[in-house]
């Protein structure tokens, strides 16, 4: 049976509106859908809890460290490989460890480079009960993060719609959905004085959706008048050169605009990202 806080994350997973009681209301209230950059903050800011014995109270305290998430991490399964050694050290556990056997299909999500923040969460647990650190501290734990735990830019977009109910959850959903999927004309978003907060930037390669691999992100803002600091504010997971640290939101200019016509199947934006250009966009709302 699971715990408290394990079923509390079970929900969050889900991607499940919670009611809180407001004793001053005497109302329920439903807690609202996070924002993109709300939802990024999820990642930067894991908890990771701890027993402690303290003596002199004769008793065990519970120390929460905070770990924030900053690789990009796509999964590579050859063997030999740095993603593959990897996420062998993350899922390794034991048969007879119910804990781990209750867990184990979250902590291989985050393994892979495709879990929610929960999963991260659950990953770094897994690796202070089952002694993969050799002292448990913030940056001990930190260090662990960032040398084996990341995610990709599908994992991320993919694990936000579901905390916005656009999607149901399952293992597949999350594992096998990849940046180009999301392309879609009909859902394209072809004014871009309609685009809004939660859209998605899909990556295109001339006039078709780019492939192999692909990259999708998601807009937390866009004003359409031209600012020095960039005018659309992005949430991603890349592995952009000039991105540091590699999970962030940050400031896109937008270039240049190209109209849906007879060539153009959906409305493209020029846009300027990590002091990179000429990156060509559609947007597509879920």
């Amino acid at each position: 049976m699971p715990t408290p806080t394990e079923f509390w994350r079970q929900l969050q997973a889900l991607g499940v509106q919670h009611g809180i009681d407001n004793p001053a209301t005497r109302m329920c209230q439903i807690r609202p859908v996070p924002t993109p950059v709300e939802f990024l903050r999820q990642y930067q800011a894991l908890r990771v809890q701890h027993g402690i014995d303290n003596p002199a109270k004769q008793m065990c305290q519970t120390v929460t460290y905070r770990v924030a998430l900053r690789k990009y991490f796509m999964m590579n399964w050859n063997e030999g490989t740095d993603q593959r050694d990897d996420y062998n050290l993350v899922t390794r556990g034991s048969r007879t460890n119910q804990w781990f056997q209750h867990n184990k299909e979250r902590i291989r999500n985050a393994a892979m480079g495709k879990g929610a923040p929960q999963d991260y969460e659950l990953a770094l647990e897994w690796a202070v009960r089952s002694k993969k650190v050799n002292s448990v501290t913030q940056p001990v734990l930190q260090n662990y993060c960032d040398q084996h735990l990341g995610i990709d830019c599908s994992g991320l977009v993919t694990n936000y719609l579901i905390a916005c109910n656009k999607f149901a959850y399952s293992a597949a959903k999350v594992r096998n959905t990849s940046a180009a999927s999301y392309y879609n004309p009909a859902k394209a978003i072809n004014d871009p004085a309609d685009v809004r907060q939660g859209d998605l930037l899909v990556w295109m390669k001339g006039n078709s959706v780019l492939r192999g691999p692909g990259h999708v992100a998601i807009v937390e803002s866009y004003v359409a008048q031209t600012k020095p600091e960039g005018n659309m504010r992005v949430v991603e997971a890349t592995g952009a050169s000039g991105a540091n640290p590699k999970v962030l939101d940050s400031m896109y200019s937008v270039e240049q605009i190209i109209d849906r016509g007879s060539n153009v199947p959906v409305m493209i934006l020029i846009v300027k990202r990590h002091g990179d250009s000429g990156h060509r966009v559609c947007v597509i709302r879920v």
